[in-house]
């Protein structure tokens, strides 16, 4: 069997490398894309990193204790531990040799976001290591964390507690993943920083715990605790989770579709041959192993091949995501077996799948009935892909009903994706059923056109097989870019009209990623006359019930209830904000009914600084595009900083005087002054911007499989149309006209796909937006035509070209001799 499965291989290679090339990109990509995978999953490291090389840290306690529902205890970190004591820091440093360690905001000019100062001292701790240069030696000199060489000898402004100063870089280290730290001497530091976060200590471990009585040591993995990065990067690789994952799911969607329905064609093809085995003796079953041998002997060829590309492709890969901001810099994807054979195994699966149907349906054949049958007209949509593509289209419609129950999922590409894939891939499979009246109606005008034209319409109708091949990939490329392409445009506008109706302010003063707000700058801000300022202080709170049994992690804003009602507006879904005060808690009620509790309820909350406070539950607010969203009185800053202070001016205020004044009040911070309308409108463009790129990438990966199939199916299509060509010619046509009935006959069925991919484009779209009229009563947005319609005509000009160039070259020779050919 396996001999004459080479045999037939090497007798149809035309048809057989089509599938091959097809099989082989589609496994390359998924290699490439579960690589990436791979990398993020084993990127993120466990245990301290920052003190890997510390003995034991002493800080003020840094874990919050609460209980499970079983009554199991569990501990959460104190992400804004304070000082320890002068005279705790005293005491430890007589227990042996002990390194002061200190934290503060230092951001470089250009630097990236969240940049920590250091004393130098506390280098070691990792140990960091220098890559350019020397340690600091005097007050006014730096070492950068992770910096470019040519950084060493520049003196650069550093944004630092209480202003901006000139200080000369005279070393860079090697790059870490858990933050982006600038090291001073350790006198600069203390003078910038007086405070004492934590003590490393070096003695003995007895007299350690005594002199820190009522402190946390922290010796081996409790060292995590002390650190401000406690996910080991994983936060960092969201991003780049995200991309791969998405992209993975919906390339292996396209992929396996494709292949599938490129082994089915290409099975059809052959319904002669195979009868022909059954006539001479074959029983259905030696039939089907026949197939499925030849599908498992090329898809293993094909899937190595695949994986060879995949291994390849992990490298430019990587330097994309890293260039493109979707991955820190310190990523890397390495080459490992494990997904290659996740990958290889998904290319034999594809292949298996895409024959294991057709060959059952061909081993039942009778051989007197398939020899007589014809190669045009016939059944092409078995039951099977009917209720397979019944059932996708079922559970997207499910799915879209789930995103209007829950709007925020329409807003996030990566909740919203099962959507578009699942309705557009159910058209695609029921393209043959659907596309009849389609392909009726598309090719209508060419019955009043005329017998050259007539022709052009019945070979579209009668050959369906064929046509319905080209038109698939068309209806995904098609679907999925309409879709893909416009959801990113109508969460924006959504999320732009939402976040408009919700706020009365006129200004706001954000800070710089990563950095904050000092509080002597948030009073200026306060301060300036004509307006009212809300101070936003952003944290997590830790709610507990009963028996502090934990309820779950809030994220709140720290404000002052009075100047909250002065800058935003909120949809109240029960209680009211009247009630908002220092003792009470806002948030909204998606996330209240996630965690139980109601309006008039009561919790304890631990705040960020290791304080619990209790609170009451005054008011829920509606859906919004913040997602989970809380508010707690401006009391409950627990030591944190603001990042964004909301500005409304007072009714026949000076707008103008106005923002002057706050430009002056946060002058030498690390923020930014802008009217509210400017700064939503960016921030939406921004955002876009980021969605688009990650849909572009998707997007582009189907896009090119769509048009491989579309050419493989025409050039597998093009020798089985040899003696029917050849008889039109013999009939009068010219070679000419009939390469222009072909030309003709593919552009009608691209048409056709076309319009099909469009209605279930459409369809996405529709439940989209009904989802996002649930965050904004009323938005605009535009579908990208010029895409889709880039799009569309990428699809025909493809088709169209490889379907003339195809028959050029497999009309060559007498039309006798053609015309006599078999397939």
């Amino acid at each position: 069997m396996v001999r004459l499965a080479l045999a037939t291989v090497r007798a149809r290679a035309v048809s057989f490398a089509g599938a091959f090339v097809a099989l082989a990109l589609g496994v390359g990509v998924i290699a490439t894309m579960i690589l990436a995978l791979w990398a993020v999953g084993t990127s993120v490291k466990s245990g301290p990193q920052r003190y890997a090389d510390a003995p034991a840290v002493v800080t003020e306690p840094v874990i919050y204790k609460l209980n499970d529902d079983d009554g199991d205890p569990r501990e959460f970190p104190i992400v804004r531990p304070g000082d320890l004591p002068a005279d705790t820091v005293t005491a430890l440093a007589k227990t042996g040799r002990t390194i002061e360690d200190r934290s503060f905001s230092a951001r470089v000019e250009d630097g990236p976001g969240g940049q920590v100062g250091h004393p130098w001292s506390t280098a070691a701790l990792t140990p960091y290591k220098l890559a350019e240069g020397r340690a600091p030696q005097a007050g006014d000199e730096i070492v950068v964390g992770g910096g470019e060489k040519s950084l060493v000898g520049r003196t650069v402004e550093v944004a630092v507690p209480g202003g901006v100063g000139h200080y000369k870089v005279v070393g860079v280290t090697e790059l870490v993943r858990f933050e982006d730290a600038v090291f001073f001497t350790d006198a600069e530091a203390k003078k910038l920083s007086p405070g004492v976060q934590a003590v490393v200590a070096y003695g003995p471990a007895d007299k350690v715990r005594t002199a820190a009585a009522g402190m946390s040591v922290l010796t081996g993995d409790d060292r995590l605790f002390a650190e401000v990065e406690q996910e080991g990067g994983r936060e960092q690789l969201l991003d780049a989770e995200g991309m791969a994952g998405t992209s993975l799911l919906i390339v292996a969607f396209v992929a396996v579709f494709i292949v599938v329905a490129t082994f089915a064609f290409m099975v059809d093809q052959r319904r002669r041959e195979l009868a022909l085995f059954r006539s001479i003796g074959a029983t259905p079953g030696q039939v089907r192993r026949m197939v499925l041998t030849e599908a498992l002997l090329l898809a293993a060829l094909a899937s190595a091949v695949g994986c060879a590309i995949g291994s390849q492709g992990a490298a430019p890969l990587q330097e994309f995501m890293i260039d493109k901001g979707i991955a820190p810099a310190w990523f890397e994807i390495e080459f490992v077996w494990p997904p290659l054979i996740i990958a290889f195994a998904v290319g034999l699966f594809s292949a298996l799948v895409g024959t294991a149907a057709v060959s059952w349906k061909a081993g039942r054949v009778k051989p007197a009935e398939a020899l007589r049958e014809a190669t045009g007209k016939r059944r092409v949509l078995a039951p099977v892909r009917i209720l397979l593509g019944l059932g996708l289209l079922g559970l997207g419609l499910l799915q879209g009903a789930s995103a209007v129950d829950s709007p925020l999922t329409a807003m996030s590409m990566q909740s919203f994706f099962p959507v578009p894939v699942l309705i557009v891939g159910a058209c695609a499979l029921l393209t043959p059923l659907l596309l009849k009246p389609v392909l009726f109606l598309a090719s209508w005008p060419l019955s009043k056109l005329g017998a050259g034209a007539m022709i052009v319409r019945e070979g579209v109708l009668f050959a369906s097989r064929r046509t319905s091949s080209v038109a698939a990939p068309v209806v995904l490329a098609i679907g999925l870019g309409g879709a893909l392409l416009t959801a990113p445009l109508a969460a924006g506008a959504a999320g732009n009209a939402s976040l408009q109706a919700q706020t009365k302010a006129d200004f706001t003063v954000v800070a710089e990623d990563g950095a904050s707000i000092s509080p002597a700058a948030a009073q200026k801000v306060r301060d300036v006359p004509g307006a009212e300022a809300a101070v936003l202080t952003f944290g997590e709170l830790r709610l507990s019930g009963e028996h502090k049994r934990y309820i779950g992690t809030l994220s709140t804003w720290a404000v002052d209830p009075s100047a909250l009602a002065a800058t935003q507006k909120f949809e109240v879904d029960s209680g009211s904000l009247d009630d908002f005060g220092s003792e009470q808690l806002v948030l909204d009620k998606e996330t209240a009914d996630e965690f139980g509790i109601a309006v008039g309820d009561k919790v304890l909350a631990g705040l960020p600084d290791g304080t619990s406070v209790d609170l009451t539950v005054a008011a829920l607010t509606g859906h919004s595009v913040l997602g989970e969203r809380g508010y707690v009185s401006a009391d409950h800053t627990a030591g944190g900083e603001p990042t964004r202070i909301d500005v409304k001016v007072d009714e026949g205020g000076d707008a103008a005087a106005v923002e002057a004044a706050l430009r002056k009040a946060v002058a030498g911070q690390p923020a930014e002054v802008a009217p509210m309308d400017e700064y939503l409108d960016r921030l939406r463009a921004e955002k876009q911007d980021q969605a688009q790129l990650a849909t572009r990438i998707v997007f582009a990966l189907a896009m090119g499989y769509a048009l491989l199939s579309i050419a493989n199916t025409l050039v597998m299509a093009a020798p089985g149309r040899r003696r029917e060509l050849a008889g039109l010619n013999l009939t009068g046509a010219t070679r000419g006209e009939t390469i222009g009935f072909v030309a003709a006959e593919t552009a009608v069925a691209a048409l056709a796909g076309s319009i099909l991919g469009a209605i279930s484009a459409g369809l996405v779209i529709l439940v989209q937006r009904l989802a996002l009229t649930e965050l904004a009563d009323s938005f605009a947005f535009s579908v990208p035509w010029a895409s889709v319609l880039g799009i569309a005509a990428a699809c025909a000009g493809v088709a169209v070209v490889v379907a003339v160039v195809a028959t050029r070259f497999f009309l060559r020779g007498r039309l006798l001799d053609l015309a006599s050919k078999g397939e």
